[in-house]
């Protein structure tokens, strides 16, 4: 193994240290040279710090580089990170603390490293513009931008050109049209993410004021509007169709493969019906999948299949789970918890204000983010579907044995392979072998000095934690209101969501948007990693599944067949006692 990645930068001398944590939730996997270099490095890493700049987080300039890096992330062993050090400079010019803001990004993990006070820490400047934007948020009651930037690049991808029809290099060009709208959509993502932690933060602080701390899990829930959980709505109503018709759900049993390939030559009846409906889903949705963010990874057009497994899955549910009525279900609890608020605030009207302020943010800000996030990931897999055509003629012509391995390339090789395919052949062989091999690594979850040769880092197979047993109890954040009690079902690849049946616990390592659906089946969600402010945690919200994350190692400590209760108000995972009959795997 080669001591580092291709694509792997060095530490930055200022802010030295680096965290997975909500790292993982981006980019889970390794991510390939042409992805990284091509959509980050070129799109999306100069929107993402011109928007804390334009924030007031940071002033123009100031953490301009020579190297031409980003340094609010980094890239170690293929594996992206945050940087921890930008991100306690971001919560202390927010007004935070930085325990308070370690606490909530990584929990209680026990390899943070100690902050080391720098006098440029604290900026007056900077943080008088933050609290000017701050105000313009609490007083905001819409975003038109965002909204216009999601209608555009909606369109951008109904108008998309027959791909087939151009040449190679119109490919490349095609793909790198898109740097500007990543560019901006990371900006607006960095806006509404900020924007989103404001009324959540001040709820909780008034909440406590009155000891209804409780209650703040349940007035940031139900909100509706959210699209990342949009998606799991449309699998729903597919479900629902499956199970209406006897073919189809007859086509099912045999799995999701022979399901598409009944497509094929289907033409009328109950499955050209289902067909039609499915082209419609994924023609709103086909840009959402798994590790999205990385046009090597195949969405849910690239790879139908993907989808219609998560329908399987989903078919199982008993109709009463529907995502409208739990959605109903959290508005009452929403309106109960803020009428016991505002009853407890009697008599105080200044702050009765304040909360309305914060709860009217939280309505309009949290939806925001998961906006701008589809919006994000909406010109990202335009890039996706333009490269993967070129890949597509790579295996025609017999040079590459999957269309995606053409995302070995850098994006300043691209002219050159066009110019001269059959030269890379090794080039991307050798990349292939050596991009594999990553999947093999642990990353470690925090980096606080140069990371050793890649030969020396833990490998997975020899990454162990012993499993948990009756009575412990493990501890994370809690993310998603509730209590619940049920089976373990460890997930860790989405490919093969098929062991998680309907009321079980379901552990992950990590949870994107491509994971919510799974939310429909779940009594419970615990994640590895995760913050406050993860997608996948504003989804359980939206679908009232109670969720605990950052649970250190819950992946291995935890084994499918165990019991569990789960306290998503506490952040805490009890393991009790499990039937001796029932395999623990």
């Amino acid at each position: 193994m080669h001591d580092s990645w291709i694509i792997d930068w060095t530490r930055d001398a200022r802010l030295p240290y680096y965290t997975r944590a909500n790292a993982g939730e981006v980019l889970p996997d390794p991510v390939s040279p042409l992805g990284w270099t091509l959509g980050f490095e070129e799109g999306l890493l100069p929107g993402w710090l011109r928007g804390f700049e334009e924030f007031g987080i940071y002033y123009q300039g100031e953490l301009a580089r020579a190297s031409g890096k980003t340094p609010v992330v980094g890239l170690f062993g293929g594996y992206f990170y945050l940087n921890l050090s930008h991100m306690r400079l971001l919560g202390l010019r927010l007004g935070a603390t930085v325990e308070d803001f370690d606490a909530a990004l990584l929990g209680s993990h026990p390899d943070a490293p100690p902050y080391d006070p720098h006098p440029d820490d604290l900026n007056a400047a900077c943080s008088a513009k933050v609290a000017e934007t701050i105000g313009g948020i609490l007083g905001s009651t819409s975003y038109p931008q965002l909204d216009e930037d999601r209608r555009r690049t909606t369109q951008l991808r109904h108008d998309r050109p027959h791909l087939r029809a151009m040449s190679d290099s119109a490919l490349v060009s095609q793909a790198r049209s898109f740097a500007a709208e990543l560019d901006n959509g990371f900006a607006t993502h960095d806006f509404s993410s900020l924007a989103s932690t404001i009324g959540p933060s001040m709820l909780g602080g008034i909440a406590a004021s009155v000891g209804m701390q409780d209650s703040v899990l349940d007035l940031i829930s139900g909100l509706g509007d959210v699209d990342s959980a949009s998606p799991s709505t449309g699998l729903w109503d597919l479900s629902r169709e499956v199970n209406a018709s006897k073919e189809v759900t007859a086509l099912f049993d045999q799995g999701a493969v022979a399901v598409a390939s009944a497509f094929e030559s289907a033409t009328d009846g109950p499955v050209a019906e289902f067909a039609a409906s499915f082209d419609s889903f994924l023609a709103e949705y086909g840009y959402r999948g798994p590790n999205e963010w990385d046009i090597h990874s195949l969405s849910w057009e690239a790879d139908p299949v993907q989808a219609l497994a998560l329908v399987d899955t989903i078919r199982h549910t008993e109709d009463a789970d529907s995502p409208s009525a739990r959605f109903e279900r959290l508005q009452r609890r929403r309106t109960s918890a803020a009428d016991a608020i505002r009853a407890a605030l009697a008599g105080d009207p200044e702050q009765v204000a304040l909360f309305e302020t914060a709860l009217a943010s939280t309505l309009l800000s949290v939806p925001a983010r998961e906006r701008t996030k589809a919006t994000c990931v909406c010109v990202v897999n335009e890039v996706r579907m333009a490269v993967r055509e070129l890949g597509r003629r790579g295996v025609e012509a017999g040079r590459l044995a999957r269309a995606e391995d053409v995302m070995m390339l850098m994006s300043d090789e691209l002219d050159a392979y066009v110019a001269d395919p059959d030269s890379f052949s090794d080039v991307i062989a050798d990349r292939l072998v050596q991009y594999r091999d990553l999947y093999d690594l642990e990353p470690p979850f925090i980096i606080a000095a140069d990371p050793k040769p890649l030969s020396q880092w833990t490998r997975r197979a020899r990454a162990s934690a012993d499993a948990a047993s009756e009575g412990d109890v493990l501890t994370g954040l809690g993310g998603s209101a509730g209590t619940y009690a049920g089976r373990v079902c460890v997930v860790t690849d989405l490919a093969h969501p098929e062991s998680l049946e309907p009321g079980d616990v379901l552990v992950a390592p990590f949870t994107d948007a491509a994971w919510t659906p799974l939310f429909l089946v779940a009594g419970a969600v615990i994640v590895d990693v995760g913050a406050m402010n993860s997608h996948a945690v504003v989804v359980c919200r939206e679908l009232a599944i109670p969720c605990v994350l950052s649970v250190t190692h819950g992946t291995k400590q935890l084994r499918t067949g165990m019991q569990v209760s789960v306290d998503g108000n506490a952040g805490t995972v009890t393991v009790g006692a499990t039937d001796p009959s029932v395999p623990v795997g």
